[in-house]
């Protein structure tokens, strides 16, 4: 007998079917805004989240943190210490202002970056947005077996990378992060 699955759909099928993320908005406005007590609007974890779920998936951490290496550093290590979050998304600071300082924070982090993830993503975002594709600086790891995605702020960025890239692939991404 010849079986004829490819061997991402090998890795697929046995990669979970269902995980629990952990979600960081990075934004010193939305931040300081909640400090204040204000209500807070953030359309792009919504976005994500409903995503998400449709997949199966479930948000198990969110939180709106500054921009600010520390806050951004202690949120993923406190987020990996969680055993149920098998991934974290970090949304916002991946821009070439002076204040985008998540993807370089988190690169110094991971134990393997996932450099096709910011090219494919550059690539269909250019089929959008045009030649500005070039400015986001959005990037895919693994830490300590477990997956760190950082995406740029806006709503339309986060919705084509997490239904176009994260969400059909987070078990086959899981499965493999965690193969010695």
């Amino acid at each position: 007998m010849v079986v004829n699955m490819k061997v991402h759909e090998e890795h697929r099928k046995r990669g979970p079917k269902s995980l629990a993320l952990a979600i960081f908005t990075v934004s010193t406005s939305r931040y300081e805004a909640l400090k204040r007590g204000e209500k807070v609007n953030d359309k792009s974890f919504e976005l994500a989240k409903e995503v998400l779920e449709d997949y199966g998936h479930r948000v198990k951490i969110y939180r709106i943190i500054p921009d600010d290496e520390l806050e951004i550093a202690l949120s993923l290590l406190n987020a990996l210490d969680d055993e149920e979050v098998q991934a974290t998304i970090f949304i916002g600071g991946t821009g070439p202002a002076a204040r985008d300082i998540t993807t370089k924070t988190i690169r110094r982090l991971l134990d393997k970056e996932l450099e096709g993830f910011g090219d494919i993503f550059r690539f269909y975002s250019e089929q959008e947005v045009g030649s500005s594709a070039f400015l986001s600086n959005a990037t895919a790891g693994i830490k300590e077996g477990k997956l760190v995605f950082c995406l740029p702020g806006s709503p339309n960025a986060v919705q084509l990378a997490i239904k176009k890239l994260i969400a059909p692939e987070l078990g086959h991404l899981i499965y493999l992060a965690k193969r010695k």
